[in-house]
C-alpha cells in the first residue's frame, strides 16, 4: 500500500513541475512569442545602411552615434558603433572609478569616443566583442574586451594600471549589451514579453564590468519622431530586482520601438543624468558614416 501511495505522490509531484514548468516557460511564449534574439536582430540589421542618432544629456544636444553593420570573412558578421561626446561635463567624469591622471587638468567639459564591436559567428552567435573609452588624446583610457566560446566568456578590462580578467559561464541564449552602443532594431515585439541582458560598458567600475537588467515590453504609446505621430512599442530596462539594495528594480533605461521592429529612441540613465539617443534620417546616417570612415 505504502508504495502505491509513493507511486501516486511520485506522479502527483511530477505534473505539478509540468505545470510549472508549461505555464511559465511554454504558455507566456505562446502567447507573446520569444524575445528578440541575436540571429534576428542580425538579419534585420544585414542590409541596412549605416544607421545615426543625435544624442542629447538632459535635453542638451551633446553629440552623434553611429551603427554600422560590417560582413567579414568566413560569413561572420561585425556590429561597429561610435558614440562621440562633444563634451561631458568634468564633474560627471570625476565621479568614474577610474578617473585617474591623463583626465585632470584638463577643461570643464571633455570630448570622449566609445567605440565598440561585436562579431557574430555565421550561426548568429557572439563570438568576442570590445568597447574602448578614449578622450582627449588618450586612444584607448579604458577597454572591455571578451570572448566566448564552448559557453563560457573571457572577460578582460585594462584602466590605466588596472588589470582585470575573468572567466564565467555563459547561457546559450545569452544577450550581452554595451551599455552606451544604441539599438537599430528589436523585431517581434509583442506586449509582455521578458527577457534579460548583460551589459558591459567602459563606464561601469573595472572589477564590476558586468550588469544583468531585466528587459520588458511594457505596452505602446504615441511618440513624435520625424514630425510624424508613431505608436511605438515601449522596452524598459531594470536593474536585476534580485540584487538588492535601494537601486534594485530602478530603470536603466527605456526603447521606442516601430511596429516594424525599427528603434527610433533609446534612453539611458548615466550620472543620475538621460542620455537620449535620437534616430536621425538616412542622408545624416550616410555623412557621418563617411567621416567616421576616415578617422
Amino acid at each position: 500500500m505504502s508504495s502505491r501511495w509513493f507511486s501516486i505522490a511520485v506522479v502527483a509531484l511530477w505534473l505539478t513541475t509540468m505545470g510549472w514548468l508549461v505555464s511559465t516557460k511554454v504558455v507566456p511564449a505562446i502567447l507573446v512569442g520569444e524575445p528578440p534574439s541575436y540571429p534576428a536582430i542580425i538579419e534585420a540589421r544585414r542590409e541596412d545602411p549605416p544607421v545615426a542618432w543625435a544624442m542629447a544629456w538632459n535635453d542638451r544636444p551633446i553629440g552623434w552615434a553611429l551603427n554600422t553593420t560590417l560582413p567579414l570573412p568566413h560569413r561572420l558578421t561585425e556590429l561597429r558603433s561610435r558614440v562621440h561626446f562633444d563634451d561631458i561635463p568634468m564633474e560627471d567624469i570625476a565621479k568614474l572609478p577610474w578617473f585617474t591622471a591623463p583626465a585632470r587638468g584638463h577643461r570643464v567639459a571633455l570630448a570622449v569616443d566609445v567605440l565598440g564591436e561585436l562579431v557574430f559567428d555565421p550561426f548568429g552567435r557572439l563570438s568576442r566583442f570590445e568597447s574602448s573609452l578614449g578622450m582627449d588624446g588618450v586612444e584607448s583610457l579604458i577597454k572591455v574586451r571578451g570572448t566566448i566560446d564552448n559557453g563560457k566568456l573571457s572577460l578582460t578590462v585594462r584602466a590605466g594600471d588596472f588589470n582585470y580578467e575573468k572567466e564565467m559561464p555563459v547561457p546559450p541564449k545569452s544577450m550581452l549589451s554595451d551599455g552606451l552602443s544604441p539599438q537599430t532594431h528589436l523585431p517581434g515585439l509583442r506586449e509582455g514579453q521578458k527577457w534579460t541582458v548583460e551589459l558591459y560598458s567602459p563606464f561601469h567600475p573595472p572589477e564590476r564590468p558586468l550588469e544583468v537588467l531585466q528587459v520588458a515590453v511594457e505596452g505602446s504609446e504615441p511618440m513624435v519622431w520625424a514630425a510624424e505621430t508613431v505608436d511605438a512599442w515601449l522596452v524598459v530596462y531594470r536593474t536585476d530586482p534580485g540584487a538588492g539594495g535601494r537601486n534594485a528594480g530602478a530603470v536603466r533605461g527605456r526603447v521606442w520601438v516601430r511596429p516594424d521592429g525599427v528603434v527610433l529612441r533609446q534612453q539611458a540613465m548615466l550620472f543620475n543624468s538621460t542620455l537620449t539617443f535620437t534616430r536621425l534620417p538616412d542622408e545624416s546616417a550616410r555623412a557621418l558614416a563617411d567621416e567616421f570612415a576616415e578617422k
